[in-house]
């Protein structure tokens, strides 16, 4: 685990989350994926940010899960340089890609409108089912459990 820094940096601070909130920030995130994946023959912009947001939510469920949350500017730049200290080097690429499509969603959001493409929506859902099932897989039985409650 190597958060450390950005514990030092104030970045990110100990939280106490219960398994259900976990489980509802992965509901969000499963609900944000599915509507993305709806909307991308109407507004690839909103599909593309609905599922940006559902991998923003997965990785707060996964950074909740390890009792931590972020703390002042940047938060999701904060959220997913944790996921880096905290999976194994093998995820650095996931997270190098989401830190992009991070970036890309600040643009289409806050500056400019029409910047993202159908190819690029289609992939982000692709690689968001697959990020959200990976998160899934490593995170308590318990937690995942309470999904199959709705």
């Amino acid at each position: 685990m190597n958060y450390e820094k950005l514990l030092r940096d104030k970045m990110i601070e100990s939280a106490k989350v219960s398994n259900a909130e976990v489980a509802e920030h992965l509901r969000v995130a499963k609900h944000d994926i599915k509507v993305g994946r709806d909307i991308a023959n109407i507004d690839l912009d909103w599909a593309f940010t609905a599922t940006y947001n559902g991998i923003l939510q997965a990785s707060l469920a996964f950074m909740y899960c390890k009792g931590y949350r972020p703390r002042g500017e940047g938060k999701h730049f904060v959220t997913f340089e944790f996921l880096k200290g905290a999976l194994p080097k093998e995820w650095n690429t996931r997270i190098n890609r989401i830190q992009k499509l991070r970036q890309k969603r600040n643009k289409t959001v806050y500056e400019h409108r029409g910047l993202i493409t159908e190819r690029e929506t289609k992939d982000v859902i692709e690689f968001a089912e697959y990020f959200y099932h990976e998160i899934e897989v490593i995170l308590p039985k318990e937690i995942v459990k309470l999904l199959d409650k709705d």
